[in-house]
């Protein structure tokens, strides 16, 4: 029997009660007839690539992300589970996550996720104070958060994220501190503790231009930053990544497939893929969606994912060579605290890291910025981690010289 390779699934859901003024993802408000019909177009697309990828893979993990998939209905979720069961082998689909914001989750919702099989929620909190809260345009209070919280946990997930924000406009390393204190308290297996990072035509772009937004100054934004280290590993939360804290054994697998190099599929509006060596994105206007699911479907004789029959469908299509893999494999393989392994480098392309990379990463090293470990691996110090932007760009391959 063939043995089929492991593959990622992540599905867009790009509703939203309101647009967050931090937020630059592709979502929007939108009536229920409309959520509907979207439910039902993605499943066609998630029909339709089951039926080409099947025989090749299984899944492994499956990520709902947004938007705020708990915008729709329950019965528009248990859909999506049952055509992804339908038609994709989940024997070894290890982990299942949708993310939820606080306000949005009803016993309805939380019903709808047993039946599908997630066994992972990731809440978007940002901040435990409601003036944060606020001035980010959160549509739920620090309250609705721990009523959400503790009915996901008493529902039976033994596996919750709880997403926050640094740096927010008007924070202070207070504030921010007793936004981490809270949510220890309560002993989710995971922590994302971000920056703020604003965005052009996004709400806070426009007030960063017009020189309103009051954000907390670089000094403090580090502050925060080190101090956020110190905490969560004091109670038990180990850094795997640059912004991500998990008890032992508790890493969010989906986004280690990202920082690993493996393959995944999006669907959904906007969504992006990696796979048979390629990158393409579903294009983004809601008016083409259907469009190019009709041309999907047309395509289903051809069996590979690489056939341009399938790749004209999409947009932004671009062959990854070979230069650009092993880019990849360093950049986002040292956000990760591990670091890369030198032989998985060597298997995957051949030769030997230090034939590619061996000025670069001797440079680091005699700065400390580098170290290779007993086991094999290359990571960034702890100094390394908070200058990592400027040494990651330092892996790009000059083909030209």
């Amino acid at each position: 029997m063939k043995n089929k390779r492991n593959l990622s699934l992540y599905i867009h859901v790009p509703f939203c009660v309101q647009k967050c003024r931090y937020c630059d993802f592709y979502s929007a408000a939108a009536g229920e007839d409309e959520k509907r019909a979207y439910t039902a177009l993605l499943c066609r697309e998630i029909k339709s690539w089951g039926e080409r990828l099947r025989k090749d893979y299984k899944l492994y993990t499956v990520f709902l992300g947004g938007g705020t998939p708990s915008c729709l209905a329950p019965e528009c979720l248990v859909r999506i589970g049952q055509t992804i069961r339908e038609s994709f082998e989940c024997s070894d689909l290890i982990e299942y996550t949708t993310e939820a914001n606080p306000g949005t989750v009803t016993k309805e919702h939380l019903t709808a996720w047993q039946q599908m099989g997630i066994n992972r929620v990731s809440l978007g909190l940002q901040s435990a104070v409601n003036e944060e809260l606020s001035m980010l345009g959160r549509i739920h209070t620090y309250e609705q958060f721990l009523e959400t919280y503790h009915q996901v946990r008493e529902s039976g997930i033994d596996n919750i994220n709880v997403d926050v924000m640094a740096a927010i406009p008007g924070q202070t390393m207070e504030s921010y501190q007793k936004t981490l204190r809270r949510i220890v308290k309560l002993q989710p297996e995971h922590i994302s503790s971000y920056s703020l990072i604003v965005e052009p035509g996004t709400v806070f772009g426009d007030w960063e231009e017009n020189g309103t937004l009051n954000r907390p100054n670089e000094e403090t934004d580090r502050a925060m930053y080190q101090w956020t280290k110190r905490f969560l590993d004091e109670n038990g939360y180990h850094r795997y990544e640059v912004s991500n804290y998990a008890h032992k054994d508790m890493e969010c697998v989906h986004n280690c497939v990202y920082w690993t190099g493996g393959e995944y599929l999006g669907v959904g509006v906007n969504a992006s893929s990696y796979l048979g060596g390629y990158r393409f994105q579903v294009p983004l206007q809601a008016k083409q969606y259907e469009a190019y699911i009709k041309k999907l479907e047309e395509s289903v004789s051809i069996d590979a994912v690489n056939k341009d029959r399938i790749l004209e469908c999409m947009q932004d299509v671009e062959k990854v060579e070979r230069t650009a893999q092993m880019e990849e494999f360093m950049f986002l393989g040292l956000r990760m605290i591990q670091g890369i392994s030198k032989q998985e480098f060597s298997s995957r392309f051949g030769v030997d890291i230090m034939s590619v990379y061996g000025p670069v990463i001797q440079r680091y090293e005699q700065e400390h910025l580098l170290e290779q470990t007993r086991d094999g691996y290359l990571c960034l110090t702890e100094h390394g981690i908070d200058v990592s932007n400027q040494i990651l760009a330092d892996f790009l391959i000059d083909t030209e010289s």
